[in-house]
Parts: C-alpha cells; structure tokens; sequence
C-alpha cells in the first residue's frame, strides 16, 4: 500500500511513539502469556501491512533463535529448585526452562515489531524527525538499522550471481563450500565498505549537516494523528500503571510462581494489546473506504 493509506499515513511522530513505546514495554514486561499475545498481536499488523511477506522472510531465524535460546537456557543456568531432569551432573530446573521460553518470547516479538517498523518508518520519515537535531547522529542511525536487510537482500544476489558461476556453498565437499562462502562474505563486506564511502560522500557533497536542512516531504499533523496518539498514550498509561504496580511480571526465580493473570495482569494485557493494535483501526477504515469506492466506480 502506499505511504497515504492506514497506519503509513500516520505522521512520524505518532509512528515513532508507536515503536518507542512497544518495544520498551516489551523488554519492561516479562510474562510468558502476555508476551505471547502481544507476539500474536504484532504478527496481526505484519499481516495487515503488507499480508506478512515480510515477516515470513525472517520467521525461520526467528524460531531458530527461539529455539536456540529455549535449549540454551536451562543448560547455562541452573537456577530454580524445581528440577526436573539431569544432565550428567547438571540439574535442568523448570525455572530456568520457563525463564528461557519467556525471554525468548520477549527478543522475538521485539524483532517482529521492527520487521513492521522497516515497512512504515521509511528513511524520509526517520530523517524528517532526527535530521534537525542531529543531522550525522541520525544519518548514521538510519544506516545501521536498515545495514542488515541489506546485507540480506545483496548476499542472495551475490549467491544468485555466484551460482550462474558455478559457485555454490550448498553443494560439493566441506572445504570446498567454506571456501566459497568465505569469497561471498568477503564480497558482500567489500561492496558494504564500497556503498558506505559512495554514501558519505554523496551526502557530504549535498552539504548535508551544514546548515539548516529543508524536506521535500511536509508531513502535517492531522486529526487522526491526534486521535491515534491520544489513544497510544492513554495505553501506555494504563500499561505503565499496571507495571509499576507490580504486574505484567511473572515470578520465576526461585520458585515458579502461577502462570494465572491477576487482575493487574489482565490490564496491563489489555492495555498492551490495545496499544498494538491500535494502528489497525485506520487499516481497517481506510480498507472499507476503499472498497467503497473501488464497487461505485
């Protein structure tokens, strides 16, 4: 969709407000249950925004991760006086097994927040918003987040073009396939070091950082951008409310405590998911409007 319609309509601010506020409550509130709605709730906008594509790229090496975490865990840590298993002389706990299946919950769902975020916080809405503060710092904010998918997308095309040469690393013997993935690695590093340098030098010939800067896009805050921010910020106060009192944080370590929601825990729950889902609301608006439209003509 374009930038005009549903939750990429929204002025920057409100958008950065939106993953500011998301993430940081996802890292402040450490319950497996509560986690894994907000984890369903933010593949929900992924769908929304874009059928989940993207997301599906990056799901195998999120559950790889998860798992990953999910093993770890309870090897590494022997924390908890339930145990539940031995190995060897290492006693795994069911502490420490929760503990890492919550955590892992927590670093997966704050990666799927920022697939979302590459999608509706593009490079000109972040610029638009960081560029007058601090026009360098932000530059180079905005290349870091966005160095990873790029590095992604450019290593398929280097193994695309590598494999019209015969190139591959999932065929032949081990050495063979170390040897050439080492060569692709070094070429995707040196055409990183190449595009930065093209980069800082374009936009040190722009004269960027050396003066006041102009945009081209005029983002206005418009009513709906109001609306939704009102709304983030009456979630969050429930959120942080909840959480100050005490809830949204289960009690792992030393004794597992319930996996029962209190009355607290159910609103910052609520709280949470509806500061999430928030954005859907003009998704689903503009949608219809659309829809509307598209049958009268």
């Amino acid at each position: 969709m374009s930038e005009g319609f549903g939750f990429r309509s929204l002025h920057p601010t409100v958008v950065f407000v939106y993953y500011a506020g998301g993430i940081t409550f996802g890292m402040l509130l450490f319950h497996p249950v509560l986690l894994a709605a907000a984890w369903l709730a933010a593949i929900l906008v992924n769908v929304h925004l874009d059928g989940g594509r993207e997301w599906r790229k990056w799901s195998i090496p999120m559950v790889a991760g998860f798992i990953l975490i999910l093993v770890t865990n309870p090897i590494l840590s022997h924390r908890g006086r339930t145990v539940i298993a031995y190995w060897g002389d290492m006693p795994l706990t069911l502490e420490s097994v929760v503990y890492g299946v919550t955590l892992a919950m927590s670093i997966v769902f704050v990666l799927t927040l920022f697939v979302s975020y590459r999608l509706v916080m593009t490079e000109q809405k972040f610029l638009f918003l960081f560029a007058r503060v601090s026009p360098k710092v932000a530059l180079v904010a905005m290349m870091a987040i966005g160095l990873v998918p790029r590095l992604r997308r450019r290593m398929g095309e280097l193994m695309l073009v590598q494999r019209t040469r015969g190139v591959t690393v999932t065929e032949g013997p081990l050495a063979v396939r170390a040897r050439n993935g080492a060569r692709i690695v070094v070429t995707l590093l040196a055409w990183a070091l190449e595009d930065a340098l093209q980069t800082a030098d374009s936009m040190q010939a722009r004269g960027y950082g050396t003066g006041t800067r102009s945009s081209y896009f005029g983002y206005r805050f418009r009513a709906r951008d109001g609306w939704t921010l009102g709304g983030l910020l009456f979630c969050a106060a429930g959120v942080v409310a909840a959480w100050g009192g005490g809830h949204g944080i289960m009690d792992i370590y030393p004794r597992l405590g319930s996996f029962r929601l209190s009355a607290g825990d159910v609103a910052a729950m609520v709280g949470y998911i509806g500061f999430l889902i928030m954005p859907l609301g003009l998704e689903w608006r503009d949608r219809r409007a659309w829809r509307i439209l598209a049958s009268n003509n």
